[in-house]
């Protein structure tokens, strides 16, 4: 039921922003995640069958709503909300219990999970896609200010900006296409282009993955609640179901989404193992998610079919998991630098970082294993050549995930606190679900994927992989847990004019930044705006020769030049 899940969100919306300057902050925080996940429980239920609300209509196409989630899109708003509950929580733990004023904050971020769940539940040819862009745009800003991450900001709100442009292009390909649009099957041409970029730059994908700089600034949960679950929610699943009315693509389109996916996948692992702050890192890895999801859009494979859904669900819980690691080691150190300062290490927060790590690289048991595994079948099949960038963005992503956990498992700090209520309950949260589909795939395959719109009759998994899975997950877990018990024999006592220092993969970050580039447009934006700077100052200097005096000697050459002709 969509409506009765909109309601709660925007009630619980509107008594935060009453009630924040009366109540707790973490109070109303508690209140808003245990909100969120009520919408979850309501979203995932069924009621009786109402006809769609049709809002406003313009020339062939019209503001609808419909009351309920289709049966493919139900397990994705319950990871959308349980998630973004999971995050909410985590934020409200991270609060003194003391703290006021901030009750805007979780205003805010309900209004940007509701405007996220609008999205999911319109249809993808319906001008509320649009309007639920803007209004997803507006609250993650707002959610950003009110947590006072652009208080030092200068330059102008990249997120802000790309989420209104994004709507902007969405309404305009929908308007320009609506003569065009036929009993919800949609041409290749001018729509599917503005489409796929507004979705793209929504998203935070590369190579438009500029959009996402402002998660340097913000707190850890809430920029993977705005950038890891509510914006890829709303932008890739209008894909993939707008994807679904398109004819069948050419090679040229189908070539391009391959190109586009697995140079993402690379040029975001590159720009992950070249930065130092937590919250940069796992930022960039999401948007790889966004670009191997865009991958499995150039494929027709039936296992691609599956795996553009599954990838997203995956990263909609794992980024919370390693986002709750990275507020906690924040929370202790001050910063998400883990090559600068001392302590912030502890055995929690390393397994947190480890099973969100183990997650967003997709190894078993974890759910995020097997959409993985249907993307590389399908695209071994119809296009080989994608394996290559995308296996060794996957190398780059997994030494990147796996150079902080030292520091973060770090267990010579003795002072440090054990978890806190709240950050084992967000991470259980999302972590439980991840394991129990990874272990059990049937059950998404029972309750969600087989209700696509091109599923395939049965799922495509083999019993013999099955039980190589559940061995490799045992082997997997058996030497970890070894690992993690295994105590050193050699202890070394640092002088006390000496400081722990932390290494990170610098060297091989800088060398292949290059490639991150291909992620970011920034530099390459930077370099045109010179050049037009250039060109403007060239011209000005061209013109002011005709100003003033400069004029005046070119009115008297000509006289001269006449005269003399005029002699002849």
């Amino acid at each position: 039921m969509l409506y009765p899940a909109l309601i709660v969100l925007l009630a619980a919306a509107a008594l935060c922003f009453a009630l924040g300057q009366f109540v707790a902050t973490r109070m109303l925080g508690l209140g808003a995640a245990l909100a969120t996940l009520v919408a979850a429980g309501l979203s995932g239920m069924v009621g009786e069958s109402a006809p769609e609300r049709t809002i406003l209509e313009l020339y062939q196409l019209s503001l609808h709503l419909t009351p309920q989630l289709a049966e493919g899109e139900r397990m994705i708003a319950l990871g959308l909300l349980g998630a973004g509950g999971a995050a909410l929580l985590a934020l409200a733990g991270a609060l003194a219990p003391a703290v006021r004023g901030f009750g805007s904050l979780f205003a805010w971020a309900l209004l940007t999970l509701a405007a996220a769940l609008l999205s999911l539940g319109a249809p993808p040819l319906s001008l509320a896609q649009p309007l639920a862009w803007a209004l997803l745009a507006l609250a993650g800003y707002g959610a950003l200010r009110a947590s006072g991450a652009t208080k030092t900001q200068e330059t102008p709100p990249l997120g802000l900006a790309a989420g209104l442009l994004a709507s902007a292009l969405l309404a305009g390909g929908l308007l320009a296409s609506s003569t065009l649009v036929e009993a919800d099957t949609l041409p290749l041409g001018l729509f599917t282009l503005l489409g796929f970029g507004a979705a793209l730059l929504l998203a935070g994908g590369p190579p438009l993955a500029i959009v996402r700089s402002e998660v340097a600034q913000a707190p850890a949960a809430l920029g993977a609640l705005i950038y890891g679950v509510a914006a890829p929610t709303a932008a890739l699943a209008w894909l993939l179901r707008s994807v679904a009315l398109l004819p069948e693509l050419p090679a040229t389109w189908a070539t391009a989404l391959g190109l586009i996916g697995s140079l993402g996948v690379l040029a975001c692992g590159a720009a992950a193992l070249a930065t130092h702050q937590l919250r940069v890192l796992l930022s960039w890895v999401s948007a790889g998610h966004v670009a191997a999801v865009v991958a499995t859009l150039g494929l027709s494979g039936t296992e691609a079919l599956l795996a553009g859904p599954g990838l997203l669900l995956s990263m909609l819980l794992a980024v919370i998991v390693a986002a709750v690691a990275v507020a906690r080691f924040e929370q202790t150190t001050g910063s998400d630098s883990y090559t600068t300062g001392t302590g912030g290490g502890h055995p929690f927060t390393g397994a947190l970082w480890a099973l969100g790590a183990l997650a967003l690289l997709g190894l078993p048991p974890f759910w995020g294993f097997w959409p993985r595994l249907w993307l590389v079948q399908s695209g071994s099949l119809e296009q080989p050549w994608i394996l290559a960038p995308m296996l060794a963005g996957l190398v780059l992503t997994s030494l990147a995930l796996l150079a902080p956990l030292g520091r973060l498992w770090a267990t010579n700090q003795p002072h440090e606190s054990g978890p806190s209520w709240a950050e084992a309950g967000a991470a259980l949260l999302v972590a439980v679900p991840l394991v129990v589909l990874g272990m059990r795939p049937s059950l998404a395959w029972d309750y969600w994927l087989q209700y696509g719109s091109a599923a395939p009759s049965d799922l495509p998994l083999d019993a013999g992989l099955y039980a190589n899975v559940l061995l490799a997950s045992a082997t997997l877990f058996s030497i970890s847990f070894a690992l993690l018990r295994a105590q050193p024999e050699r202890k070394l006592n640092l002088d006390p004019d000496e400081q722990a220092v932390a290494l990170s993969p610098a060297a091989l970050g800088t060398a292949l930044y290059p490639l991150a580039r291909l992620g970011d447009l920034e530099p390459l934006l930077r370099r045109l705006w010179e050049g037009i700077t250039r060109a403007s100052e060239l011209l000005r200097f061209v013109m002011g020769l005709f100003e003033q005096r400069y004029y005046l000697l070119g009115v008297l050459g000509a006289l001269i030049t006449i005269m003399l002709l005029m002699a002849q």
